[in-house]
């Protein structure tokens, strides 16, 4: 499957929840060779991209909801490894929110 399809899901997830206003346009990117201040390298997950991920290519996963008329956001994310399978989760971090 095309990547930009794990954009759509999030997109619809997002959409589906009264976010659309809060959401980014991309979730996502491919984990290459790339230096400060880019570290994004292609492929992105974002809506009609017809990319491929394929065994061993990694990414970073995120989320990213923006309040923009508070100024706060929210972000959460893993490295992940393409494998036959699926893929493995890199990230050794929890999901679990961080209350200070």
């Amino acid at each position: 499957k095309a990547i930009g399809e794990v954009f759509d899901a999030y997109a619809k997830t997002c959409d589906n929840l009264g976010m659309r206003a809060h959401r980014l346009n991309a979730t996502g990117y491919s984990m290459g060779t790339t230096f400060s201040p880019n570290w994004m390298d292609w492929p992105m997950f974002y809506h009609g991209n017809q990319g491929i991920a394929e065994k061993n290519m990694g990414f970073f996963l995120h989320m990213i909801l923006m309040d923009s008329d508070s100024g706060i956001a929210m972000c959460f994310g893993h490295t992940v490894l393409v494998t036959d399978s699926g893929c493995e989760r890199l990230s050794c971090h929890p999901l679990d929110l961080v209350v200070r």
